[in-house]
């Protein structure tokens, strides 16, 4: 027996997704995840002093969001409030993560395998990076030993 949970649900496998009947259909699914070194170094102050915050990565990860539905129209309108929703970042863990769409792929239904007669596919990149958080040393926390030269020889 179908629900109306059914008509919502948003498929995370392209073979789920392949395999479903409906003609409206959503998906998220995962593409990709990059690193690449970046050594770069920020001071920033905290509620507990400043540190020093070194960007070690630079992380790319990408999606494919998939909307399928019985007709083109519909599927644009979708794809236009999609897009208009979209959030151009989002903060995670205090660090901005810039959120960007791609490329996009319109289909009908001679060229996608879903059941919908229309559908649109557009990969959703997602910029951030891997962060490590250093204290400063403080001056209190130094100690310091003098001596006295020799000056006689």
């Amino acid at each position: 027996m179908k629900t109306k949970l059914d008509k919502k649900r948003i498929f995370t496998s392209r073979k789920l997704l392949s395999l479903c009947n409906e003609s409206r259909v959503g998906g998220i699914l995962f593409e990709g995840d990059g690193l690449k070194s970046n050594p770069s170094k920020r001071i920033y102050a905290s509620e507990d002093g400043r540190k020093k915050r070194r960007k070690k990565y630079d992380r790319e990860v990408s999606f494919t969001v998939v909307i399928g539905e019985y007709d083109i129209i519909k599927v644009q309108e979708l794809y236009d409030i999609f897009l208009q929703e979209l959030p151009t970042g989002i903060y995670v863990d205090g660090n901005y993560v810039g959120i960007e769409p791609a490329e996009t792929e319109w289909f009908d239904d001679e060229d996608t395998i879903l059941r919908a007669k229309a559908a649109v596919q557009v990969k959703i990149i997602c910029r951030g990076g891997v962060y490590q958080d250093t204290e400063f040393g403080r001056i209190r926390d130094v100690e310091v030993e003098v001596q006295k030269e020799n000056q006689d020889g």
